[in-house]
């Protein structure tokens, strides 16, 4: 749909731009000023160009014909020379500050756009996927800021400027470059429509590889223990060829494009020299006896002939940036139009009374679904469910894979709008909160726990502080929040102890350990709520219940729901909600305690 809408307006204009080139087109215009200084060096290089043209071509005709020169020619065009030298280095310079300036920024929202979608961001990709589009696709689109786009104002002066140059000369020398240079530009296009193909199937063999890397070095231990290890090697080092293989598809394509530019730009370059050549020797079929230039500007001419060309050949090679810049962009806008849940506005906000407002942000008395569902292409994510959970309340939520366990978990994070029904949080619609400070009420702890590299400290602490007015937690209320947890133990065990380094998947701790790091972090945010997606996953049962036990004695006093198969059942809750697809059923005690025995 956005494709067919960006085709719509720029049909109007006479112009067709896909969506990608609309995109690139918006993020140029973020350092126009930087590329306008860039066109004005770009003039100067032109202009100094010609000068040193015309200064040494009558230095070289008055040293053969006379055996002498103009020392003040020599001195201009040797300055014309350092002229066209610095212009040129300070307009690569502008224009690499504007590529990195674009590339920081677009990152910058990329990765907060990503942070805003929340677990939504999974129907994109799969986060590894995400990532290589992050970094890898977004620094794709270097070749295409700092090199192609100013090479395009680039080969429309250049040429212009010298063929303005040539016509009062030679008309003759004016049409064979006025002839030969679109040659060049349709192979261009030609070729770099085949090399648009190559990019985008490059990167798709490259998110694949990177998803399969991902979910092998986090399934490395289970690999080992089934002795699968070797299969996994030959699956990741097909991919690795097929990488290897699409890379190579476009290295072919550059070399024979810019082959096959250099070769039209040479047969051009001789077409002038032969015309000249024969000129001056008077013996040109149709001008015998006489020469239709003179020496000098003759030499000014041939000097002319290749810097014609030049910037054509140069972005005959930037083209492929443009084409691996416009498949990155393919992906990178799949990002960019995910449909994000944004928090209600200022005047939103002050539109709902006052004090209801204020109640809802500082405290969490109630939250109620009256035939709450979610609906998405024609099927329900989460079957109309009426249920209501109180402050200090600790649900536990059952059910079966697929039924809606997490959709109610990530309408609770705010991360989905879609949905029907009425969700009400202390009798307040829920579309008309501060998501912020909601979200700042609650303490999420996914099924698999996220790290980033550092110390056990810096994970425990991230995000926290980072509010205004907020201060991090002392000394003694991260141990309060450890030996809760159950965490001090193990973390007094280890020789660094809570300065020991951890890695994005926790190296060197066990999995219930990892988890009750989770619950002391949640602890040290003192949410309100606590929203757990499945914490026993992938635990064995003794280790489970122990992260369970920990569970009890930490959440005393909190708001919790927390989602979990059948498979490790919960004693001490205060609901059990049966999730199925037919809606929800709240279990008795009794049927809880049926159920666990």
């Amino acid at each position: 749909m956005t494709r067919e809408k960006g085709a719509q307006k720029t049909r109007r204009t006479g112009r067709i731009k896909t969506p990608e080139a609309v995109f690139l087109g918006q993020l140029a215009n973020q350092q126009s000023s930087k590329y306008r200084l860039a066109q004005g060096f770009g003039v100067l290089f032109a202009v100094s160009l010609v000068l040193q043209a015309w200064a040494l071509a009558n230095v070289f005709s008055d040293m053969a014909l006379h055996q002498s020169f103009s020392i003040s020619l020599l001195v201009v065009g040797l300055f014309a020379l350092l002229i066209r030298a610095l212009a040129n280095f300070g307009r690569e310079r502008i224009c690499t500050s504007a590529s990195r300036d674009i590339r920081y920024g677009l990152r910058g929202k990329l990765v907060s756009h990503l942070t805003n979608l929340g677990p939504a961001r999974l129907r994109i990709e799969e986060d590894a996927a995400l990532s290589t589009r992050v970094y890898e696709q977004v620094d794709a689109l270097d070749d295409f800021f700092s090199r192609y786009k100013p090479q395009v104002f680039m080969v429309t002066l250049i040429p212009c400027v010298i063929l303005l140059s040539v016509v009062s000369i030679s008309w003759i020398a004016f049409f064979v470059f006025m002839m030969t240079a679109p040659l060049v530009i349709i192979f261009m296009i030609f070729v770099g429509h085949k090399a648009a193909q190559a990019n985008r199937r490059q990167f798709n063999v490259l998110a694949m590889l990177s998803n399969q890397f991902m979910d092998l070095n986090q399934g490395l231990a289970e690999l080992k223990r089934l002795n699968r290890t070797n299969e996994a090697r030959e699956r990741l080092s097909d991919s690795a060829n097929a990488y290897q293989k699409t890379t190579m598809s476009v290295l072919v394509l550059a070399f024979l494009s810019t082959a096959t530019l250099e070769l039209f730009a040479s047969l051009s370059i001789a077409m002038i020299a032969l015309y000249l050549g024969l000129g001056l020797l008077e013996v040109l079929p149709w001008q015998v006896g006489s020469s239709p230039v003179t020496l000098t500007q003759a030499m000014f001419l041939l000097l002319l002939a290749p810097e014609f060309y030049l910037p054509l050949r140069q972005l005959g090679n930037d083209y492929h940036a443009k084409q691996k810049a416009e498949a990155a962009a393919t992906d990178l806008l799949e990002i960019l139009n995910a449909a994000v849940h944004t928090a209600a506005s200022q005047e939103e906000v002050s539109r709902v009374a006052g004090s209801n407002n204020a109640a809802t942000t500082n405290q969490l008395t109630s939250i109620q679904f009256e035939n709450l569902s979610w609906r998405e292409d024609g099927r329900y994510r989460l079957a109309p469910i009426t249920a209501t959970i109180n402050k200090g309340e600790r649900v536990w939520l059952s059910g079966e894979s697929g039924v809606g366990k997490s959709s109610l978990l990530h309408l609770l994070l705010g991360f989905e709008e879609n949905y029907q029904g009425m969700f009400l949080v202390n009798s307040q619609p829920f579309g008309e909160l501060d998501l912020a400070s909601w979200r700042a009420k609650l303490a999420w702890l996914p099924q698999t726990p996220e790290w980033v590299n550092g110390s056990i400290r810096r994970n425990l602490l991230l995000g926290l502080g980072s509010k205004e007015g907020a201060a991090l937690p002392s000394e003694d209320e991260i141990n309060a929040a450890l030996r809760e947890s159950q965490c001090d133990d193990f973390i007094q065990a280890l020789p660094a102890g809570l300065e020991t380094k951890l890695t994005e998947l926790g190296a060197g701790l066990s999995g219930g350990q990892m988890q009750r790091l989770s619950i002391a972090r949640a602890l040290l945010s003192k949410a309100d709520m606590w929203l757990l997606d499945e914490p026993c996953s992938g635990l064995d049962k003794e280790t489970a219940q122990t992260v369970l036990e920990t569970l009890e004695k930490a959440s005393k006093g909190k708001t919790l729901l927390i989602v979990s198969h059948d498979t490790h059942p919960i004693a001490w809750v205060d609901k059990h909600w049966a999730l199925t697809k037919g809606g929800l059923h709240e279990q008795s005690r009794k049927e809880n305690r049926q159920a666990i025995a």
